[in-house]
């Protein structure tokens, strides 16, 4: 699987590598003296270090540093950017207190290394120890994430392994803090792409999340919000084999919603949707099954709502993750004295009862029951029915 290089680590190289060439033939003359450790500070006012900034746009303190410290076979190298800004075509990508890079380097491959970038102007990336990169305390920003596919014309087979670590990191989109988040990522890095080939991502949301951040992902819905609401999840996605065809990501965590309305847009049949109000909502998930749990009262506009205050919906049943972007649904929903209006005209409305099942992933089946308790403006009084229908909730893409 192709992707992009992503930002922190063609930075971290390319500041590591660059470095690398000015000192690589310092370091094989003075080999002896690196066992002792040596330590270079980066200085930004020195022009090529400014300059490099500036091309891959990161900026670090000026107490950053980069160490060298041989043993017997390898030279052990150590790189800190403290108060480290990644940007991204321009627009803050990673703001972090401290970005280290560690690695080591065998002597003998050293030799071939720069031999090679002499004669050849580039080298195999096998020469390459493992690559660790730490990044704490960083906020990252997603709307800042532009991940595109990289075309190309060659097979590589040379590469190097990364290890990515963010150690109690801040999720942002935009202004929105989403939570705090710890993220592992395990990357073969090739000359002109990455890929991954593991990861585990922990998410905890934070207290001001809001739940209108949510309705963004269906279509259906208008809107989720309320003053008095509470979200609270904590969430962990797992993916061990990332380069496997199969699917093999594996989700676990909870999700809680307390006290929100939500208003849909359109309902599967040509009524006129009311708000849910007073909604709760829980899911557990383990291994990608989740058990879910939704309570909520649809408000009859006929009546004072101040007295409607039992629930009258409640939803159940379980979810599938195992396509985590295609959720499969297996739900029952119960409703109770539930208010409909024709869209077309609302002079024709009832009251129902009403059992509908929900299974499917993109392209839902819905059947079910409705025991109509009212109904006015019709010209002949609704009957209980059932029914069978099919609803798109997303498009295959």
């Amino acid at each position: 699987m192709n992707i992009t290089i992503p930002k922190l680590l063609k930075t971290a190289l390319s500041l590591f590598i660059s470095f690398i060439l000015f000192l690589s033939v310092t370091i094989i003359a003075f080999y002896f003296l690196l066992q002792d450790g040596v330590e270079f500070d980066l200085d930004r006012s020195n022009k090529t270090l400014n300059d490099l900034s500036k091309r891959f746009e990161i900026e670090f303190d000026n107490d950053s540093s980069i160490s060298f410290k041989a043993n017997n076979k390898e030279i052990n190298t150590y790189l800190v950017l403290n108060s480290a800004i990644i940007r991204r075509f321009g627009k803050k990508l990673i703001d972090s207190k401290n970005i280290s890079l560690t690695t080591s380097l065998d002597f003998k491959n050293t030799l071939l290394f720069t031999s090679q970038l002499i004669l050849n102007n580039k080298t195999e990336l096998n020469l390459f120890s493992p690559v660790k990169i730490n990044v704490k305390e960083a906020d990252l920003y997603v709307n800042n994430i532009q991940n595109e596919d990289e075309i190309l014309s060659e097979v590589e087979k040379d590469y190097f392994p990364v290890v990515i670590n963010f150690e109690d990191g801040k999720l942002f989109d935009d202004s929105i803090l989403l939570g705090s988040f710890n993220l592992n990522l395990n990357i073969n890095q090739y000359q002109k792409r990455s890929d991954i080939k593991s990861y585990k991502i922990r998410l905890k949301s934070s207290e001001t999340f809001p739940a209108s951040y949510i309705a963004q992902f269906f279509n259906d819905v208008e809107r989720i919000g309320d003053d008095k609401e509470s979200v609270s999840f904590d969430i962990t996605l797992e993916d061990r084999s990332f380069l496997t065809e199969s699917n093999s990501s594996v989700l676990n965590g909870i999700i809680q919603i307390r006290n929100t309305t939500m208003r849909l847009k359109k309902f599967p049949v040509e009524l006129k949707p009311e708000p849910i109000r007073r909604l709760n909502f829980d899911l557990n998930i383990i291994d990608n099954i989740a058990q879910a749990s939704l309570i909520g009262t649809v408000y009859n506009p006929k009546k004072n709502l101040g007295l409607q205050t039992k629930p009258n919906l409640q939803i159940g049943g379980t979810i599938n993750f195992e396509e985590i972007l295609k959720p499969n649904l297996n739900l029952i929903v119960n409703g109770y004295d539930i208010y409909f209006a024709k869209l077309e005209n609302l002079n024709l409305n009832g009251v129902t009862d009403l059992t509908v099942s929900i299974i499917g992933k993109n392209v839902l089946d819905l059947s079910g029951s409705l025991k109509i308790k009212k109904s006015s403006g019709f010209l002949v009084p609704l009957k209980d029915t059932e029914f069978e229908t099919k609803h798109r909730i997303r498009e295959e893409k």
